[in-house]
């Protein structure tokens, strides 16, 4: 699941070729959803990000839908992370300027959006409870608190590193429930990061739409007919039944989940 040494410094020249080329910002959100090491793991908990899930485009209504969420839990709450991803041109700052640019501000107020919609009570619930359902697992754990964070990518950090001034200036935009991150900072300890399962939300069910077979805890803990997956997914989880190892008892007795849910799922 994890790269080498001499995988993880190709893939992060690759990253980093791509991050100079100067392209839309479309570009880059499908790279990380190609390459989910690459994804944030910002406010992560102890317990990982909840199901090895990160979800694409995930609606809070129909004009907001941050580019990423993801969940991430302890023993007593919840996290929900919120990723604006910009791209590596935008600025921070006006030329020959510590007055931020309109790219920043424009960056800043889209978090500033995403948190008073949440804000609004019954927004909050309504995620939850209903954007949320059946993701949310072990049932006794809705039971816990959710709090809601936000991260923002934008820009490259060679436009403030060694400058004391705007470096403090970006961090004093930062709070306790909202991190910013350049670009470059993606491309560290990607070594350390296991990869995800990228996520669409439907009407009344969830897709996972990439190829890798990563974890089995989102097949042992969810109700499987709220899921469908990708015949990539389908394929390499075949290919390593042998690194199988979740069981539930059934009326055959001990099963390994894999072989009781994989062949009724829905491909997509």
């Amino acid at each position: 699941m994890y790269m080498n040494g001499q995988e993880a410094e190709q893939k992060r020249n690759e990253y980093l070729q791509l991050l100079d080329s100067n392209q839309v910002e479309q570009v880059y959100q499908n790279y990380l959803e190609n390459n989910t090491m690459f994804i944030p793991r910002e406010f992560e908990q102890n317990h990982g990000i909840h199901f090895c899930t990160v979800f694409r485009k995930l609606p809070l209504s129909s004009d907001y839908k941050p580019d990423f969420v993801y969940l991430a839990k302890s023993s007593d709450n919840w996290n929900v992370i919120f990723v604006e991803i910009e791209k590596p041109s935008s600025k921070y700052f006006k030329e020959k300027s510590t007055e931020f640019h309109a790219d920043f501000n424009a960056a800043l107020q889209q978090i500033n959006t995403w948190r008073a919609w949440i804000d609004e009570e019954s927004n909050k619930s309504h995620f939850k409870n209903n954007t949320l359902q059946g993701f949310i697992e072990p049932a006794h754990m809705a039971r816990n608190p959710f709090y809601f964070k936000y991260v923002l990518v934008h820009g490259r950090r060679s436009e403030y590193e060694g400058n004391a001034l705007k470096t403090s200036l970006i961090r004093n935009q930062q709070r306790d429930d909202f991190s910013i991150i350049s670009f470059d900072s993606l491309a560290e300890n990607i070594e350390r990061k296991y990869p995800l399962y990228v996520a669409v939300k439907k009407n009344s069910y969830y897709e996972l739409i990439s190829n890798e077979f990563v974890d089995e805890g989102i097949f042992s803990w969810m109700n499987t007919d709220l899921l469908a997956i990708s015949k990539g997914i389908r394929d390499d989880a075949m290919a390593k039944s042998a690194n199988w190892h979740h069981y539930h008892i059934n009326e055959k007795g001990r099963v390994k989940v894999m072989d009781e849910v994989l062949p009724k799922i829905k491909i997509i």
